[in-house]
């Protein structure tokens, strides 16, 4: 046989999976705890404020707006007031204002600013069309509790008053030196005693007036063909009679018969 029909012979060629697979793995650290995978207490979890925002310290001391001591005292009432951006804290103080009552909307003082000037209204419980501050009515008051190292808990008491801040409408002003257009004259005044009262309703006549009033309106109605027909077959039908009597005709004599004595 010639050499030319013989097979070449293949080599089995080393692939990098193979010298992959000859380097040692790692060995991996295994921690068993008592809980589920992603359960238990992380260092990372903690709330962290968002940017430009601060963590309120609640070790800062309540004084007169703690939980325990808006409870025992009776006397406290918790009031809601809704202000402008305007108007700072600072600028309520020494506000007087009438004392509110919850049965009815009222405007209970004023807060005069720079050249805005404000009025101080009191909601009552079910009115708000006058004013607004419907949403007032669903938000609920938070009060920090020592007891509980400053956490902010719900108010132990209801919301006592809704008080709204609001600015005046503005009114347009006239001007002092504006021409007369038009104006009327002045009416004439006359003494009750001259005047004299009578009611007449509309339709209503009097006993006099009727009868003269009374009148049959003469109304011109279309004669249809049918009509016509019909008055005409009346009048060949109607049957000769005695002639009636006529205004302005002298009645003849009738001759009377002598009676035999």
């Amino acid at each position: 046989m010639s050499s030319d029909l013989e097979a070449p012979i293949s080599r089995p060629s080393t692939s990098k999976k193979d010298k992959s697979s000859k380097k040692p793995r790692k060995s991996t650290a295994f921690i068993i705890t008592d809980h589920g995978k992603n359960e238990g207490d992380d260092p990372h979890w903690a709330y962290q404020p968002p940017a430009g925002a601060v963590l309120l310290d609640h070790a800062v001391e309540p004084e007169e707006f703690d939980w325990d001591m808006v409870k025992d005292d009776d006397d406290t009432e918790i009031w809601l007031i809704r202000v402008p951006d305007s108007i700072k804290e600072k600028h309520l103080e020494g506000l007087e204002v009438d004392p509110p009552s919850s049965s009815r909307t009222a405007r209970v003082g004023g807060l005069t600013r720079k050249n805005s000037t404000y009025d101080v209204w009191s909601i009552a419980d079910d009115d708000t069309d006058v004013i607004g501050g419907e949403e007032l009515r669903g938000v609920s008051c938070l009060l920090p509790r020592k007891k509980k190292k400053g956490k902010l808990c719900t108010a132990p008491k209801a919301i006592a008053r809704h008080i709204i801040i609001a600015a005046q409408p503005p009114i347009p002003a006239v001007p002092e030196h504006q021409p007369i257009v038009h104006q009327n004259p002045p009416r004439p005044s006359y003494p009750k005693d001259v005047l004299k009262h009578h009611f007449t309703p509309y339709g209503a006549r009097s006993g006099e007036n009727a009868t003269s009033l009374n009148v049959s309106m003469d109304v011109d109605h279309a004669d249809s063909p049918a009509a016509k027909t019909a008055q005409a077959d009346g009048k060949a039908k109607e049957p000769k009679g005695k002639k009636r009597k006529v205004e302005g005709e002298t009645p003849k004599k009738s001759k009377k018969h002598k009676s035999g004595d």
